[in-house]
């Protein structure tokens, strides 16, 4: 077939279905949860500042006021080597219906390609407070911290160019909490948040796999038989025309959630807790671009009536929901010097049902197709819920000084017919060591080290192709607090 081909479809629905394709699966995988949220001493049994995060309940247990401040940095190193099973075509050739003839058939997609590395960097920090208003009876508090963070930042014209090139997605959260102490054994606990996020991301599409390209194609006049669509096979995606690039920037949200909890001390040594936290609707609100400048979107449809800009652009809305997720903790003082504490929680990452996205632009309206500036999108999504289950030992050889260790695990939300590289998610390893110096009464220095990897992961049954490999993950977190008593 020769590039001159004439089309009457609904490009511009493309397009929009082309920026959904884009929103960031990591963002429902449990790659979003920031590696550390307070100290490494910090959990829904712990009786510090953090509780506004962990367990508001606890801040019903602190005699004095607490100023909690830290900083730190996150290291990535991720990896994806993607294994090729099925047959594609060269990338200049241009046959549409599978199965495409094996003169077209491109030899060097076959079999592992050159693997693809990211290495992010980034700060973190946070900042919580609580007083006692009411002695042994109402305490307040309020934080600033980051539960949720991705970064990856990918080759752009490695062999997961498809999946993802560039993704950076931050959920912050400012909240007002309250605890109230019933008597000696109970607690409870309830915050406020206003989240704020942050998102940008860029990838090339295979309009290939976009339902109304295809039907476009096969509709009269032109009724061009072809295999592309969701389910298009290998065969017919990849080709270097029908691959845009395409990217959402300065995406801002702004959305609110709450959380509730419960602390429980049947013993002095004894202590429980249970904490729900509510999901949150994010919006991200910012500008999407669409490279077309290829004569067959700019040039050959002008015929029809239809003509795009060598550069689409406009404003989007990706919205899409983080979970609520249910943690359960206990710890237990054995003596003087040990303490063993850990926490379970259940993420209901399943509840995801799809991201949406909505875009507008001049750019977008073609009146001769009847279609305006304004379409929305639906992208489906898979996740299924996740657990995540800690432990914690903590040791005091002096008065002074506080030693601790970790382990955990996370289980992985995304199943193998859906993953690639933007979800390089798999069950997850994890551990650390921190420790805290009491320099006096008032002041304590805290210093943490976390890393966390999934367990490398090969999968071979990613639907169509699309992210079969093998997937590689490891992140450090380093962190430092101040602790102010007053």
């Amino acid at each position: 077939m020769q590039r001159t081909l004439r089309l009457t479809l609904p490009l511009t629905a493309t397009l929009a279905t082309a920026l959904a394709l884009v929103a960031p699966s990591e963002a429902q995988a449990s790659g979003l949860d920031a590696p550390i949220v307070g100290t490494g001493q910090s959990g829904p049994v712990s009786r510090d500042a953090s509780a506004i995060w962990w367990n508001p309940a606890q801040l019903g247990n602190l005699k004095k006021g607490e100023l909690l401040l830290g900083g730190g940095l996150i290291i990535g190193d991720i990896r994806y080597t993607r294994n090729y099973t099925g047959n594609y075509q060269t990338p200049d050739s241009f046959q549409f219906k599978s199965p495409v003839d094996g003169a077209y058939i491109d030899a060097a997609k076959s079999g592992q390609q050159d693997q693809v590395v990211a290495n992010p960097i980034a700060p973190t920090g946070n900042a919580f407070f609580a007083y006692p208003v009411i002695k042994d009876r109402l305490v307040l508090g309020a934080g600033f911290y980051v539960p949720y963070a991705a970064a990856l930042n990918f080759p752009k014209t490695g062999a997961q160019a498809w999946q993802v090139q560039q993704a950076f997605i931050v959920s912050s959260n400012l909240t007002g909490s309250a605890a109230v102490r019933i008597n000696d054994y109970i607690s409870l606990g309830a915050g406020v948040s206003y989240v704020l996020g942050f998102a940008e991301l860029s990838k090339l599409q295979d309009f290939a796999s976009v339902p109304e390209f295809g039907d476009g194609l096969s509709n009269p006049p032109i009724g061009q038989d072809n295999s592309f669509g969701p389910d298009a096979p290998s065969d017919v995606r990849e080709l270097e025309v029908l691959s845009r690039p395409i990217s959402l920037k300065r995406a801002v949200s702004h959305s609110a959630t709450f959380n509730v909890g419960l602390a429980v001390n049947p013993t002095k040594k004894l202590n429980l807790g249970l904490n729900y936290q509510h999901s949150t609707n994010m919006n991200y609100r910012g500008r999407f671009a669409i490279d077309m400048n290829d004569s067959f979107f700019t040039h050959d449809l002008a015929s029809q009536g239809v003509q795009f800009k060598p550069l689409v652009v406009g404003d989007a809305v990706l919205a899409f929901k983080l979970p609520k997720r249910l943690t359960a903790g206990a710890g237990y003082t054995i003596n003087d010097r040990w303490r063993v504490d850990g926490f379970f929680s259940y993420i209901f990452y399943s509840d995801i049902e799809n991201f949406a996205v909505t875009t507008t632009s001049p750019d977008l309206a073609q009146p001769a197709l009847g279609i305006g500036d304004t379409l929305t999108v639906n992208l489906p999504r898979n996740w299924r819920n996740t657990v995540w289950v800690e432990g914690n030992v903590r040791f005091r050889p002096t008065e002074r000084l506080l030693l601790s260790g970790t382990l955990g695990y996370q289980s992985s939300a995304s199943p193998d017919s859906t993953v690639d590289t933007t979800s390089p998610d798999g069950n997850r390893l994890i551990g650390g060591v921190g420790g805290v110096l009491q320099v006096n009464e008032r002041l304590g220095l805290i210093a943490d080290a976390r890393m966390q990897g999934i367990l490398p992961r090969t999968v071979t049954d990613s639907d169509y192709d699309l992210g079969n490999g093998t997937y590689k993950l490891f992140i450090a977190a380093i962190a430092g607090h101040l602790q102010f008593r007053f």
